[in-house]
């Protein structure tokens, strides 16, 4: 099982079940590389490298 780690969604992005989550939010990340799987809930988002930051970033969240 690939190895999972906590991010954060830098810009709004949509999940496969078409809820858009906003900058901030708190994503459970699986891969490494230019795109990665992201969950929210069990709600899959693909993510592109520029879309998120790894770990935790309060200060996205207040903005």
């Amino acid at each position: 099982m690939p190895a999972e780690r906590l991010g954060t969604l830098l810009v709004p992005v949509a999940g496969l079940s078409g809820t858009t989550y906003p900058p901030g939010t708190t994503v459970s990340v699986r891969g490494r590389g230019a795109t990665v799987d992201a969950f929210v809930k069990g709600d899959w988002l693909p993510l592109s490298w520029w879309e998120f930051s790894d770990g935790l970033r309060e200060d996205i969240a207040d903005r």
